[in-house]
């Protein structure tokens, strides 16, 4: 009997349709899944698009904040600077609104100041001697001038009614008591601030003040300025920093109003971009994406028809294969499977392995974050006490200055007291010859220590004997009063060193000037210069306060001393033991201190390497110099009192003198008055003094002229500049008489020298 072929057939064909019904089914059922992860992973991509751009707009609206409240910060600062002037410390009202109109610059409104009751004291606003308009809110003033914070205003009217203006209030605390200085700015300048950010022109930036009332609008200013923002955008912002909020503008466009709010000032800036202009750049990269994703499935649908009779290959080889394991039978091959499995099983294992290195290296990223926390909290707590060093420093610097310009003060002020008694007037000069002097010290000694810390101060090493170093200093410090009526005993032996002279003596005279300081009247200082083998040692020893135990170790750095109190009677910056540490390790030598606590006294010695005694020739001197002679002296110097005092002195010399007001005019009588010579201030307006010692080197009448540098600029740069441009000598302000002597005396006598 023959099969039944079509039963046969038809069976076959029913199990083939099956198997490809089973395919398709795979086949949905993996493309579904990719379709909806695409769809999300699209809407993800449309968000993100979103999110960046809305954070794009943030960073600007941070930005102009931050500009907002950097003008405010200027203004705390102009007026902080006010509050030390010294026309406010004198009373001197009209002289204090002089430098409050000064200090205005831009379209900044005035300066106002108000004292504790909150009267008003000073207006630049109104013209002097005006009668001042009575303050409405006369208790707010009150409570401004007792805070001790920095405020900012609400955006006001003024009192003409022709402007809006914002306050910036800064209580202040003058001679003891309590003032408030306020600086006033019109919208019109944050409006400018505002135009300054450069923004897409489709952009609408808002600024409102704390009560969100608008301050400055990049467009139709002039309509909202002023104005309360609006509702929907202050309840958004009422308790977070930064946000957005979608609504339409007062132009009734759709925007988004990305808002940030300014850390110091409070203020909020408000930046609305056209929500159809956000979403349309969003909506671009998300189409290009969609039909990427569209191309990929095409291009996979494509693949899988290709690839569609292998796969069912591959099944029916699976099939095979496990039946032949259900019967025993040895597998059939299966190369191509088994050859995806390992491919796959390799794929896995490198991934586990890139997993493993993505960890280690998240752990190592992990041990250098906390690492760099840590340095960075080291570094903010060595900030934090370099900040505190410094403010220490200015208030002891701050003390420095004013005893003695508060000594001079009052010597001028008796001197000119028509009643004032002659041995009145004499006790007051020397009054100011000795505050003079002091200033003198304090500022060279800040120089001196800026310059050896910046490596560059230069030695002129020679042979020195340490015991003449230490008489000389000696009888300069009995000279000017400094010894005191201290037991003074002295023990100098010859000992020779490799120095510079000049430092060697500053170092002697620090150490000096600190035993005296520091030790009570009648107690004893003693100073010793010996030689001891391969070393010469200068040793200062007092009786005096001591240095305490915690203190020792850190005596010789910077600004360091034993009684940082508001009653200290001592004085000083704390940096004349730092200057005499870098100076004795510039000679190749080491100081030390000892002190067995307070009350006990001190010991300070400094060891420096001994060299051989030179020839008795080599200190062989000059004949004496030559004699002085009248000289005509030309005064070139911008500052009025040092032009005039300078010039006094010199006719009181015997010389005679003519003053020029600028380095034109310097150069100018120059030519015509032909002295013998210029005395030139460096800091003049029109051409520098290098300037003008150029031209008149340049020029052969001038030519012979004597040039002296007379600046406040002491640095060693300073002085190479100048005797480049042509000066013979370079002197630093102040400059005594004798020291002025000496120098016209040796550049009269060598003319004509020319320019180095």
């Amino acid at each position: 009997m023959q099969p039944d072929t079509t039963v046969s057939r038809a069976s076959g064909a029913s199990r083939r349709m099956g198997a490809r019904a089973y395919l398709a089914t795979m086949a949905a059922a993996a493309v579904l899944p990719v379709l909806l992860v695409a769809g999300f992973v699209l809407n993800t991509l449309l968000d993100a698009h979103r999110a960046a751009a809305i954070r794009g707009v943030l960073k600007s609206a941070r930005a102009i904040s931050l500009a907002m409240d950097q003008e405010l910060a200027s203004a705390e600062t102009v007026l902080r600077v006010l509050a030390t002037s010294v026309y406010l410390s004198r009373g001197d009202l009209a002289g204090f609104r002089q430098q409050a109109i000064a200090a205005l610059t831009g379209d900044r409104e005035g300066i106002a100041l108000y004292d504790a009751q909150g009267r008003q004291l000073v207006d630049t606003r109104v013209a002097a001697g005006a009668a001042d308009e009575p303050q409405t809110d006369a208790r707010r003033l009150r409570e401004l001038v007792a805070s001790s914070r920095v405020q900012v205003s609400r955006l006001n009217r003024s009192r003409d009614g022709k402007s809006l203006t914002v306050t910036v209030d800064v209580p202040v605390v003058i001679a003891g008591e309590r003032f408030l200085l306020s600086q006033m700015y019109t919208a019109a300048h944050f409006q400018r601030v505002l135009a300054q950010h450069k923004v897409p022109a489709s952009w609408i930036v808002g600024v409102f003040d704390t009560d969100h009332v608008m301050i400055a609008r990049s467009h139709r200013s002039g309509d909202f300025v002023g104005r309360p923002g609006a509702d929907l955008l202050r309840k958004a912002a009422t308790n977070v920093a930064e946000g957005q909020v979608r609504h339409h503008s007062r132009e009734g466009i759709e925007v988004y109003d990305i808002f940030a709010r300014a850390p110091r000032s409070g203020w909020l800036v408000s930046i609305g971009v056209p929500a159809q202009a956000l979403d349309a750049l969003a909506e671009r990269a998300v189409g290009t994406a969609v039909l990427g994703t569209l191309a990929a499935l095409v291009a996979a649908a494509a693949i899988a028809l290709v690839v569609g009779h292998r796969l069912n290959s591959s099944l029916g080889d699976i099939a095979r294969a496990a039946a032949a394991l259900g019967r025993g039978e040895a597998l059939p091959p299966h190369r191509p499977s088994l050859r995806e499995i390992n491919a796959l099983r390799v794929s896995l294992e490198e991934t586990h392995a890139m997993l493993a290195r993505e960890t280690q290296a998240h752990a190592r990223a992990e041990t250098e974050r906390r690492q760099l926390f840590e340095s960075e909290q080291a570094a903010r707590q060595l900030a934090e006490q370099q900040n505190r060093t410094k403010d220490e420093f200015l208030a002891m610097l701050g003390h420095e200055l004013r005893n003695p310009l508060s000594a001079i003060s009052g010597a001028v002020a008796l001197m000119k007291a028509p009643n004032a008694r002659n041995e009145h007037r004499v006790h007051a000069r020397e009054v100011i010859s000795r505050q003079v002097q002091h200033l003198g010290r304090v500022v060279d000694d800040l120089l001196d220590l800026s310059r050896v810390m910046t490596g560059k101060i230069m030695l002129d090493l020679k042979p020195v004997d340490l015991a003449q170093v230490a008489a000389n200093c000696l009888a300069v410090m009995r000279a000017a009063g400094r010894v005191g009526e201290h037991d003074l005993k002295v023990t100098l032996q010859p000992a020779w060193v490799s120095g510079d002279a000049v430092r060697l003596e500053q170092v002697v005279g620090n150490l000096l000037s600190n035993a005296f300081k520091y030790t009570p009247p009648e107690g004893r200082v003693e100073l010793e210069v010996a030689a001891q083998r391969d070393d010469a040692i200068v040793r200062v020893s007092d009786t005096g306060l001591g240095i305490p135990k915690h203190l020792l170790a850190h005596v010789f750095d910077v600004f360091v001393q034993g009684d940082q109190s508001l009653e200290r009677a001592k004085g000083g910056l704390g940096i004349g033991l730092a200057l005499v540490q870098r100076l004795v390790h510039l000679h190749a030598g080491e100081v030390g201190a000892e002190s067995a606590g307070d009350g006990l006294g001190s010991t300070f010695t400094v060891r420096l390497p001994r060299v051989a005694p030179p020839d008795a020739d080599q200190g062989a001197t000059a004949a004496g110099p030559p004699l002085r002679r009248r000289l005509h002296v030309l005064v070139v110097d911008d500052h009025e009192d040092s032009r005039t005092m300078l010039r006094l002195l010199l006719e009181q010399s015997g010389h005679e003198a003519v003053e020029a007001v600028d380095g034109i005019d310097g150069v100018q009588l120059a030519l015509s008055y032909r002295p013998d010579v210029a005395i030139i201030d460096i800091g003049l307006p029109g051409i520098n003094g290098y300037e003008v010692a150029r031209r008149l080197r340049n020029l052969p009448t001038s030519r012979k002229i004597g040039l002296i540098a007379l600046t406040g600029y002491g640095q060693d740069e300073d002085r190479r500049r100048a005797l480049q441009s042509g000066f013979d000598r370079h002197l630093v302000k102040p400059v005594d008489a004798e020291q002025l002597g000496q120098a016209l005396l040796e550049v009269s006598t060598n003319p004509g020298r020319p320019a180095v």
